[in-house]
C-alpha cells in the first residue's frame, strides 16, 4: 500500500517544517513565483549535503562525482569532484569507491574491497551494457546506517590449525580442546594496528605463524619464524606495524622462536 499524506485540512494549516525550516506557501500568496523560489531556496539548503560525493550519469559510458569530504580516522580527506570518467562496457557490476586517500576507483568488477585491508568510501554500483550506463545504485547510505559494534571480545577455541582473517582483528584465539600441536597463522597484508591475542589453554604446543613477517619480541625476531609455547595460562598479544611485521604488546609465559 502507498504511504498516506496528512488530511487536506492538515496540509492547508501547515506553516513550516520545524526540522528543516522549509516554509509552506500560504494559499493565495502573490507573487506565487517568488514564494516558490523561497521554498526552493530552503529546500536546497536542507538537502545540500545529500549531494556530497553523489555519482551521476553523464550519458554513454561516462559518469561524474560531486565534490565532498570524509574523515579517514582523524584526517579530513577532500574530494574535488570529477567528470568524464569512462567505464568499461557490458559489466553487470562496477563497484565505484574512493580509497582512504580520496582516489576514485572504478575498475573493480567482482566485489567491494575488504574494509579490513583497504578502507574506502562506497559510492555506487553501476551496470553497463551496449555502450550505455543502464543502472546506478547509490551506496553512500552504507556508511550512514550500521550495526553497533559489540563491546565483548570474540574468543575462539581451535582444536586444529587455522589461518586468521583480517576481519578478526581484536579477537582472542586459544587451543582449548586440542589434543596435539596446532598452529595459528596470522593474516598477511593487514592494516597497521590490527591486533590478535593467542592463549594456551591446553597443555599442547601452540604455534603462532607470522608467514614471511617477523614477530618482534625480546626472545627473537627472525622473519618467517613461528613463536610457540605449551604452558597453560601463557598468552601473546601481537599488533601489526607499518612495516608488515608484528609487535608484541603483551605476553605471559615463555614463548620460544622456531629454530
Amino acid at each position: 500500500m502507498a504511504e498516506v499524506y496528512p488530511s487536506d485540512s492538515e496540509l492547508l494549516d501547515l506553516l513550516a517544517d520545524s526540522e528543516t525550516g522549509v516554509e509552506y506557501i500560504p494559499t493565495g500568496t502573490a507573487p506565487y513565483y517568488l514564494q516558490f523560489r523561497k521554498l526552493l531556496s530552503r529546500l536546497l539548503l536542507a538537502t545540500k549535503r545529500a549531494n556530497d560525493l553523489r555519482l551521476y550519469d553523464e550519458g554513454g559510458l561516462t559518469f561524474g562525482v560531486k565534490a565532498g569530504k570524509f574523515f579517514n580516522g582523524n584526517t579530513l580527506v577532500e574530494y574535488a569532484g570529477s567528470s568524464g570518467n569512462v567505464l568499461a562496457d557490458d559489466k553487470p557490476s562496477i563497484y565505484v569507491y574512493l580509497d582512504s586517500d580520496g582516489i576514485l576507483n572504478f575498475t573493480e568488477y567482482s566485489d567491494w574491497p575488504s574494509m579490513a585491508t583497504a578502507r574506502h568510501v562506497r559510492l555506487a554500483v553501476i551496470t553497463t551494457s551496449d555502450g550505455d550506463i543502464t543502472s546506478v545504485v547509490d551506496c553512500r547510505d552504507y556508511h550512514s546506517i550500521a550495526m553497533p559494534q559489540n563491546d565483548r571480545l570474540v574468543i575462539e577455541a581451535h582444536t586444529a590449525s587455522d589461518t586468521l582473517e583480517h576481519s578478526e582483528s581484536a579477537s582472542i584465539h586459544t587451543n582449548l580442546g586440542a589434543t596435539g600441536a596446532i598452529t595459528i597463522s596470522l593474516p598477511t597484508a593487514v592494516l597497521a594496528g590490527s591486533r590478535f591475542t593467542v592463549s594456551v589453554q591446553a597443555a599442547e604446543t601452540l604455534n603462532i605463524d607470522p608467514g614471511s613477517a617477523a614477530i618482534i619480541d625480546v626472545g627473537g625476531f627472525t622473519a618467517g619464524k613461528d613463536k610457540y609455547c605449551n604452558s597453560i595460562g601463557s598468552f601473546m598479544t601481537v599488533v601489526s606495524d607499518e612495516n608488515g611485521d608484528w609487535i608484541v604488546t603483551g605476553k605471559s609465559g615463555t614463548w620460544n622462536e622456531e629454530v
